[in-house]
């Protein structure tokens, strides 16, 4: 079937017009709240980040320190420690402090990892901010064209304007259009679809970052213990 004489039709391609009005219309409300969903992942994200690398890490760092400052005391205060001549005692406190340099450094190793992989996240999260400034440069052209183009208009009438040549042809532009915006509809389920993942991945996350923290503090209060313990000792000694 010829597809000008379907369109040819005013009242068809009007109708047309008016529907395609509506699914832009609708796509656009859905791709701002599509990008509201998305910047709220980031956020998640984000905080659930410093979270983990901040508040978890910093707080299992530094009971890692306390258990070690309570191990040297715990040595000092047994019998069989004190009972070692001086150079003997040295080489144990010696043998502690490679110990604790050891899981040090182990624990270096896997931060510089951690910043390997947030050196990458930088990286694109600046490609993509490129992509955003293209993207907004070529709508500030769009924009400058489209207004010289109504200067035009201004001066010259109908003759700018660049009509099609009638109504079929118009009408088969609108359906191209349609078909184009059907497809940008698509995309956007697709998009919340995978929004929706990410934002119950991050809710997870979250969830279990807490359950961490509360593991955290749980072994914060035996290292306290000890602590305390060692304190006591300390006087004793």
């Amino acid at each position: 079937m010829n597809k000008t004489n379907d369109y040819s039709d005013d009242k068809a391609y009007r109708r047309m017009l008016f529907e395609l009005g509506s699914l832009v219309n609708g796509n656009r409300a859905r791709s701002h709240a599509h990008r509201s969903q998305i910047i709220d992942n980031v956020t998640n994200g984000l905080s659930s980040l410093l979270t983990a690398f901040s508040r978890n890490r910093n707080l299992m760092s530094e009971s890692t320190t306390n258990i070690y400052r309570s191990r040297r005391v715990f040595l000092e205060s047994k019998s069989d420690y004190q009972a070692l001549n001086a150079e003997q005692r040295q080489r144990v406190m010696d043998e502690i402090e490679y110990q604790c340099l050891k899981q040090r450094s182990d624990s270096n190793r896997e931060i510089m990892s951690l910043n390997v992989a947030l050196t990458r996240f930088n990286q694109e999260f600046v490609q993509l901010l490129e992509a955003v400034k293209e993207t907004n440069a070529a709508k500030l052209y769009f924009n400058d064209v489209q207004h010289e183009h109504n200067v035009e208009i201004l001066d010259n009438g109908l003759d700018a304007v660049g009509l099609t040549e009638g109504a079929g042809e118009f009408g088969n532009l609108i359906a191209q259009l349609t078909e184009q915006v059907s497809a940008n509809t698509e995309l956007l389920e697709e998009g919340f679809e995978a929004s929706n993942q990410n934002g119950q991945k991050f809710a997870e996350i979250r969830e279990s970052l807490e359950a961490e923290l509360a593991a955290i503090d749980e072994c914060w209060d035996k290292i306290e213990a000890q602590q305390a313990l060692a304190a006591e000792l300390v006087a004793s000694l």
